[in-house]
């Protein structure tokens, strides 16, 4: 149904407001945020939330959020504040438990009385929510140039970086915003935690660390194991290291990887396990490591933001979206005639995923030579 003149009129004077607070640097007074997850997904964020702060540096910041991947901004202290969200109700939850989740999530918004959100979630029901909590001004990705739920919206008809759509997000606003890096900021207990772990597993200074996440593609929002390159490769890739690079080798993830580094851990006892870290910790380790290799998964993306030689093993996802943009991040891709198969955050069922089958331990040690070959070890 088209807007009234009224509506319009009052909808043109909220938008010149906006531009105007923008453009004059006034700090306005609440800002929304709306991004659940995943893990390497909001790292992705943190530049637009490091970009939000410097523009708006007094202004309070809260953050919807998921319980599962809160511990990704925990510490980045350009949030004043988090609300967090069952995701697993909101996304895997059935009809009662999705709606008693997102009608909490309404209620205990509106009293917050916000005058500015960004909605960094594409699904519909995020861009509502933005909506029915009464924001006046509510920014977010619409599926055309005009959105029923938002004021301001942002449609990207062409494949981008994730961390730099965030952005876009700014500059819909006229909010200068670049992309200069990713940032994983950690406690001072997490910064610790390196040195009593290369202490705990006798990691000698100067030896050669490579860190192997194997693992991935799980989340509150959906499970995408057909992300992974197959584990004989990663253990071939592994035996391969350690033969001829003398490589000290620490395996990354989370709990869902728990079976296959178990497995790699059998054939090669020599690996070191660090699946069973936080996300802080594992973080913090990282700063260690020569060099990361892993699949499209939250510890590419931590290690990335970490400042280390990173190589991402890319199957069904497309690396022009969703790998790290940082510098010192590179993939190994074989664009097969089905690639990229997930798109419009759906993914169709395969039965080959030729994308990493097709991709061979070679192919990965030649980036991972040329890499290495201009890495100093870490003393």
């Amino acid at each position: 149904m088209p807007l009234t003149e009224a509506q319009q009129f009052v909808l043109g004077k909220v938008h010149s407001r906006v531009k105007f607070l923008v453009g004059n640097k006034t700090d306005i007074p609440k800002i929304l945020l709306i991004k659940l997850g995943a893990v390497g997904e909001l790292v992705m964020a943190s530049p637009f939330f490091d970009q939000l702060r410097k523009h708006f540096p007094h202004s309070e910041i809260v953050l919807v959020v998921g319980r599962s991947s809160y511990a990704a901004v925990e510490h980045n202290p350009n949030i004043n504040r988090f609300i967090l969200a069952d995701d697993l109700d909101l996304y895997r939850g059935g009809l009662i438990r999705r709606s008693l989740e997102f009608f909490r999530l309404i209620f205990k918004l509106r009293k917050e009385e916000f005058d500015l959100s960004f909605v960094l979630q594409r699904a519909m029901p995020f861009r509502l929510l933005s909506c029915l909590v009464g924001v006046p001004v509510r920014v977010g990705f619409g599926r055309g140039r005009k959105d029923f739920f938002l004021t301001h919206s942002v449609s990207n008809h062409q494949i981008q970086n994730e961390s730099e759509s965030y952005l876009d997000l700014l500059r819909k606003l006229d909010i200068p915003a670049a992309f200069e890096k990713t940032f994983y900021y950690l406690s001072d207990e997490e910064k610790e935690f390196m040195d009593l772990f290369l202490e705990r597993h006798s990691i000698a200074s100067g030896e050669q660390v490579v860190a192997v996440a194997p693992g991935g593609g799980e989340s509150a929002k959906r499970t995408m194991l057909t992300k992974r390159w197959p584990v004989q490769s990663y253990i071939e890739l592994i035996q391969r290291l350690q033969r001829e690079r003398s490589s000290r080798v620490i395996l990354v993830g989370g709990p869902g990887d728990r079976e296959v580094t178990n497995h790699i851990i059998q054939i090669s006892p020599d690996c070191l396990d660090a699946t069973d870290l936080s996300f802080g910790d594992m973080a913090s380790v990282l700063r260690r490591c020569n060099l990361f290799v892993g699949n499209d998964s939250a510890p590419h993306h931590i290690a990335a933001s970490m400042g280390i030689p990173c190589i991402g093993i890319f199957g069904p996802t497309d690396p022009h979206q969703w790998a790290p943009l940082d510098q010192n991040s590179s993939v190994v891709i074989k664009p097969v005639e089905c690639h990229p198969c997930f798109t419009d955050e759906t993914f169709p069922k395969c039965s080959h995923i030729r994308c990493l089958t097709s991709i061979n331990v070679g192919d990965v040690w030649r980036q991972l030579e040329s890499i290495l070959s201009h890495v100093k070890n870490i003393t």
